[in-house]
């Protein structure tokens, strides 16, 4: 009977599909409509894995099962598979995945870190409701660094997870990922970012009517760096490749969250456990500087030039590097920008300084969004109307 009842909900959900007319929807029916069929699409998902979990309780293969019903590879089905089993125990979680309230990813990324740390369940949970994907990943991240640092295994963990790996695609490209501990990693980015600066800054001297991409340029840094080593193609190397800060904000100190030293992070905004701070301490090439966030004295700083004091730009990075728009959550890229335009009289201070990515900053360049912030410090993204049309 209940065989007959999931067929018979296919073909409704089919036959629904079928008769779905997209071209007929307007702004917030069309929104509307995203919506409910994503919600479909995860109780949907949650329900083949529940499917999945008894195939294999009766001595079936459940990750071949899930890799040819749902035409994806061997690994992305195991990857699924394992979710449920990741997800015992975890009442709340799994409840609200099989809701329909959460992604595979988010409840991959929750049920982790309720594994590091069983308290923070709930109040993972009401993000996920209100944020956007990449904050709650932010999040559940942060809570299993913090479970691992306050257990002194964080650095030693990052050690053993280092890996490289690389392959050729259907071009001939050759592609690699991999990870590598956050000095090791921070040392090859601020390498990479300021050779890529240098071919910006050529590319725009030379006046080329194609400036490369940010992606192009840093991968001809990596190769510049793998060809000549770590100097400038001259032998030569300009300061320190890593700058480690120790971010200690006032009200986080009074509220008792962090103690002066305790929390180090590269100038890239990239934490880094206690335990690997003595090791990267060794490398001559690696300064140290402790930045002192106060946000009263900050929020005092107010400049009527473009220019940013560098107080205010430590401000800046300790409030977090994401793109400010709703929604968008980039954090590669970024631009600072004034929420009211410096050319309309906006002042150069912390509260009119947002950082944007590069796409929702040209659309505000351009005049067709504005971005602005309400009394209690949301912001939000609208389309100006252009002139002619209705608002």
């Amino acid at each position: 009977m209940k065989e007959f009842l999931v067929s018979g909900l296919r073909e409704l959900v089919e036959r629904t599909a079928d008769e779905f007319e997209p071209g007929e929807l307007g702004v917030l029916t069309a929104e509307r409509a995203v919506s409910e069929w994503a919600a479909i699409e995860r109780i949907a998902c949650a329900a083949k894995l529940r499917s999945a979990a008894r195939a294999e309780d009766i001595g079936l293969d459940a990750e071949q099962a899930v890799a040819n019903a749902s035409g994806v590879t061997s690994g992305q089905a195991r990857k699924q598979t394992r979710l449920r089993k990741k997800l015992t125990g975890k009442t709340q979680t799994a409840d609200a995945f099989d809701k329909g309230e959460l992604s595979t990813t988010q409840a991959d990324a929750i049920a982790d870190a309720v594994e590091a740390n069983p308290d923070a369940e709930q109040s993972l949970l009401d993000l996920a409701g209100r944020a956007s994907a990449s904050d709650l990943l932010s999040e559940c991240d942060r809570v299993k660094r913090d479970a691992l640092d306050a257990d002194g295994t964080l650095a030693a963990r990052q050690r053993e997870a280092r890996a490289f790996r690389s392959w050729t695609d259907g071009l001939g490209m050759t592609c690699f990922s991999g990870r590598l501990e956050p000095v090791a990693g921070a040392q090859m980015i601020a390498e990479m970012e300021r050779r890529a600066d240098r071919f910006y800054r050529a590319q725009v001297q030379a006046k080329q009517q194609t400036i490369d991409t940010l992606e192009q340029r840093m991968a001809d840094a990596l190769t510049e760096i793998v060809s000549t080593g770590s100097g400038n193609g001259n032998g030569k190397r300009r300061g320190p490749r890593t700058m480690i800060q120790l971010l200690v904000t006032k009200a986080a100190v009074e509220r008792g969250f962090i103690q002066p030293g305790e929390k180090c992070e590269t100038a890239q905004g990239r934490p880094i456990p206690m335990g690997a701070v003595d090791h990267a301490l060794l490398d001559p090439d690696t300064k140290v500087e402790e930045v002192v966030f106060d946000e009263v004295d900050v929020r005092a700083i107010i400049s009527y030039k473009r220019y940013r004091p560098a107080r205010l730009q430590d401000a800046l990075n300790a409030r977090g590097r994401v793109c400010a728009a709703p929604g968008c959550g980039r954090t590669k890229g970024l631009q600072s920008d004034h929420t009211e335009d410096f050319a309309k009289g906006g002042p150069t201070c912390a509260t009119n300084l947002k950082w944007l990515c590069y796409y929702h900053h040209d659309l505000k360049t351009r005049g067709l969004y504005r971005l602005w912030e309400d009394e209690n410090g949301t912001c939000h993204w609208d389309p100006i109307p252009r002139a002619g049309k209705q608002a």
